[in-house]
């Protein structure tokens, strides 16, 4: 008997061991088996926090990918070692020359480390405000680079300075207020910038049309009644009344939205998935989640409420899928490989890192077009 208790003892304890070695809890993750039609076979969809016609489902992840050695445009331009300007302006504080371009900024990363950059991060300042058009990592160099940009101010091109989020004077013929931007102060915390809506990033990353984006930017501000000038998009962003409405919204989710476990989200506005934005672990989506979740809200009271039906949990599932069709795209550089899927409405991008002995995937969007 004592030998048989033993064992039953020794079992039990082994059990119990790997029960407190579990990285996500039983409740919080989806009961569906793994679907090896995912991105990556180990994500699995929690449950939803939803408010209003804003519903959030976190993605949760039992595997990692090492991401310490990349740097955000945040923390990069708040360091002040990366630097965007116009073309032709010589670096901070030059002028532009005839060189200046809409859809091309100049980029030097002197981080000493990998930058990485979305498609929608908002760049603000120059001759005009601008957002990355595509997902990239930059590595360090003290050599300019050029990046491709979509404008998102279409009244205006001129300024006192030609570089973006270093703190510069405003120069700008819009609704007082904008310019509180000018120096990357927002509601996403001190030196946050911002990015873009889902609806608008679709518009730069799959449509890649810059009256698209023009286009989505007007109908982003009159969705919110925001007004501008220069039809900028800041305004979206910076008007106090909206402020105080999606802080509202921010509260009900920033801290819902967390845990060891977390990599990402799936995204629905009126019962209508609009986005998918899932990261290499967890450390790197906590650093992008709080300008996420303001894009997320812009665009839920932009979008009225016109219904607020359950989203159907296969749907949402679906979305960690990348979007499989005829037409698709690869990209790759010195550093990285974007590739790029589309299939009917919706397009998904799989940014991989290759610096290392293998590919590492860095960031994974999937958006509907509306």
């Amino acid at each position: 008997m004592g030998v048989r208790t033993a064992v039953a003892l020794s079992i039990l304890l082994c059990g119990i061991a790997l029960v407190g070695s579990r990285l996500v809890e039983p409740a919080e993750a989806s009961s569906s088996p793994v679907r090896t039609g995912y991105v990556r076979p180990e994500w699995k969809l929690g449950m939803p926090a939803t408010s209003g016609n804003l519903t959030v489902f976190p993605v949760i992840s039992t595997a990692w990918s090492p991401a310490s050695d990349f740097i955000t445009l945040d923390e990069g331009l708040k360091s002040g070692k990366v630097v965007i300007t116009e073309l032709g302006s010589g670096g901070p504080g030059g002028r532009a020359q005839d060189g200046a371009q809409v859809n091309t900024l100049s980029l030097t990363n002197r981080t000493g480390r990998t930058l990485i950059l979305l498609a929608g991060e908002m760049l603000i300042g120059g001759k005009q405000d601008r957002i990355v058009d595509e997902d990239q990592l930059v590595p360090p160099s003290e050599r300019p680079v050029a990046l491709g940009v979509f404008c998102v101010e279409h009244g205006r091109w001129h300024g006192a300075s030609t570089s973006f989020g270093q703190n510069q004077p405003a120069q700008r013929s819009q609704t007082p207020g904008a310019q509180n931007f000018l120096g990357g102060r927002s509601g996403g915390g001190a030196g946050a910038q911002q990015i873009a809506t889902p609806a608008i990033r679709e518009k730069a990353e799959a449509a890649k049309s810059q009256n698209e984006v023009w286009s989505k930017v007007a109908d982003t501000n009159r969705s919110l009644n925001t007004t501008s000038g220069t039809g900028a998009l800041t305004r979206a962003y910076d008007d106090r009344a909206l402020a105080k409405r999606s802080q509202v919204y921010e509260s009900r989710f920033i801290n819902r939205i967390q845990g060891k476990n977390v990599v990402g989200v799936v995204v629905a506005v009126n019962g209508q998935l609009v986005a998918a934005d899932i990261f290499a672990n967890p450390f790197l989506f906590q650093r992008y989640w709080p300008k996420l979740l303001k894009s997320y809200v812009l665009e839920a009271l932009g979008a009225g409420t016109e219904s607020h039906g359950e989203i159907d949990r296969l749907a949402a599932e679906a979305f960690l899928y990348r979007a499989e069709g005829n037409a698709s795209s690869e990209r790759q550089k010195s550093v990285y490989r974007l590739t790029e899927h589309k299939s009917g409405g919706n397009a998904s991008f799989e940014l991989d890192s290759l610096k290392g002995p293998e590919p590492v995937l860095v960031h994974f969007n999937r958006v509907a077009s509306r």
